[in-house]
């Protein structure tokens, strides 16, 4: 008989017990992958939204820990726009919102200017453009407008205002999929900010757009004053803009705070089930080790045993993954947070994670099952 399928007689001999591990492996890397997917799905969709429209530079003010608390005067912009090598500069003005016309809660609304650059960059699925001095119109994301079953011509109730859908974006992010985008004017009314944005967006001049220029750039940007005070601006590229962003690092924190947890009860389980099972076979590795096996190859036995129930479980584990961030993904409540498939990325440490405890959890008991002589193995009832 094989090595392998020795192993594989172990574990068909006790089915339950290695049913039930295996839908624990694979709970805990449901749980990792998913997790990390949202983390990094968030950081991801935020590249994409910036990307998407050519913004090179993120200016905010300095010292806030989430954007939306950020209040700048519009006509900062004017000051940005007098800065060698910056390109093009649009204010934007973003907050969370309530539908009225459904059960969604913090919708971002976006405020932008018609004629700026990041709008301009806006591909559109159904409907038209916003005008430059258009009011009461938004823009619907392909979620929202899914969501909603929401048409260009029909109104939309913003807070307590009511808006007509002037199109749809066809947005692959979240960040445009799951955003209700309306002029600056109206957002700023609504809000009660009149002349404020919440960041500038920055495009540089194509002939500096290095690190080393855009870090120049940023802090030439940071080293504005009036009156002989500094302005108390935060200018950052892009990707840094978004690694630093509060969101970003909390999903992170909380992504490996819980996969640290989840990988300690998985590393206790298989150790209680390789326990139990090493401690009703004490008679048989006595027998084995009576015919002649070496005390590595029975360490090695009980190791594969736990490996197999391992990367089962990753396996399960995955597939449940995929299936739960495609079903995030498609609903309401959770579709900003949740990217619309799983990445490998993602993917990748949860199954590490789980087949890693399942190997660590079966050291001990392998260590302890070959330590027993063979003799008293024997007598063992």
């Amino acid at each position: 008989m094989l090595f392998v399928e020795v192993i594989l007689k172990n574990l068909r001999h006790r089915l339950l017990r290695t049913l039930l591990t295996v839908c624990g492996l694979g709970v805990a890397v449901m749980a990792m992958a998913t997790l990390w997917s949202v983390a990094w799905g968030y950081a991801n969709s935020a590249r994409e939204f910036y990307s998407a429209r050519g913004v090179d530079i993120v200016v905010v003010r300095a010292g806030v820990s989430n954007r939306l608390t950020s209040s700048l005067r519009a006509e900062l912009g004017e000051r940005l726009q007098t800065i060698a090598g910056v390109g093009k500069v649009d204010g934007s003005l973003t907050d969370m919102v309530s539908l009225a016309d459904a059960d969604l809660l913090g919708i971002p609304l976006r405020g932008l200017s018609p004629a700026g650059f990041p709008m301009r960059q806006l591909a559109l699925a159904e409907g038209r453009e916003l005008a430059p001095d258009e009011r009461g119109t938004v823009l619907l994301g392909r979620g929202i407008a899914d969501a909603l079953n929401k048409h260009p011509g029909e109104t939309l109730r913003v807070e307590d205002k009511h808006f007509r859908v002037a199109g749809v974006i066809a947005a692959d992010n979240s960040f445009d999929s799951n955003s209700v985008i309306a002029t600056l004017a109206d957002v700023q009314e609504l809000m009660g900010r009149p002349g404020i944005v919440s960041e500038f967006q920055i495009q540089v001049d194509a002939a500096i757009r290095n690190e080393d220029a855009l870090r120049e750039v940023c802090r030439e940007i940071e080293n504005l004053t009036a009156a002989g005070q500094p302005l108390g601006l935060k200018a950052q590229p892009t990707h840094q803009f978004v690694d630093g962003a509060t969101e970003a690092k909390l999903g992170s924190s909380l992504a490996w705070a819980v996969s640290a947890i989840v990988v300690a009860l998985s590393l206790v389980g298989m150790l209680n089930t390789m326990l139990m099972s090493v401690s009703e076979r004490t008679r048989e590795f006595g027998v084995l080790r009576a015919i002649g096996w070496k005390r590595a190859r029975m360490v090695w036995m009980i190791v594969g045993e736990s490996l197999l129930m391992g990367v089962a479980g990753a396996l399960l584990g995955g597939i449940a993954a995929w299936a739960l961030v495609g079903l995030l993904s498609g609903w309401g409540r959770t579709s900003l947070l949740v990217p619309e498939r799983i990445a490998l990325s993602a993917l990748l440490p949860a199954v590490v994670g789980a087949v890693l405890a399942a190997v660590v959890g079966s050291l001990y008991p392998a260590v302890r099952a070959t330590g027993v002589p063979p003799v008293e193995s024997l007598r063992h009832e």
